[in-house]
């Protein structure tokens, strides 16, 4: 039996990730070879995957929780015997590198960091789609005020897009930012 954190499933994880997509969508970019820092569980790759709306060749979903990469590799299956369109890795985003240079990497959990490092690591002119939030919690390094906020952070040389999804739930509420642009 494989445990899973259920909060990876919650309404405000998925939302994200399903905005996150529609966005991407939109702007009809598409991916030789992608990256998923702080990947979890590998639902944003199952969704940009199975929306099939967003033309990606392969995706690597990268967290240095070893027991994400059985549970990412489990939901993705469909993907991961057709030519390791997809495949979770265990790693620090920090410090990966990369066999194949990604031309676009996504954090959804740049909360969860405690340097940048990960981010100047990226080489300029790679396209990211980063999101954050104002939620405060014990694992959150980071939360930030407003979008525009969120986008000062990290210096981009182009933004496609910028914007905050604000999720209220009957007894809190807290907003996501979300910046899509080339570094």
């Amino acid at each position: 039996m494989i445990n899973v954190n259920e909060d990876a499933f919650s309404s405000s994880q998925v939302g994200s990730k399903i905005w996150l997509c529609e966005e991407l969508e939109r702007l009809g970019w598409e991916s030789h070879y992608t990256y998923i820092y702080a990947g979890w569980y590998g639902v944003t790759a199952f969704l940009l995957l199975s929306r099939g709306n967003f033309k990606v060749n392969n995706i690597r979903s990268v967290d240095r929780d070893p027991e994400c990469e059985a549970v990412a590799d489990a939901l993705n299956n469909l993907w991961v015997w057709q030519r390791w369109k997809f495949k979770a890795i265990t790693d620090d985003c920090n410090f990966i590198q990369a066999p194949v240079a990604p031309d676009l990497i996504i954090n959804t959990s740049t909360e969860h960091f405690h340097s940048k490092d990960w981010f100047d690591n990226i080489p300029a002119g790679t396209r990211v789609v980063l999101q954050g939030n104002n939620m405060p919690h014990d694992d959150h390094f980071s939360e930030f005020d407003s979008a525009e906020e969120f986008a000062s952070e990290f210096n981009l040389t182009t933004v496609d897009f910028l914007g905050t999804k604000e999720f209220v739930y009957p007894d809190w509420s807290f907003n996501r930012y979300m910046l899509i642009g080339t570094k």
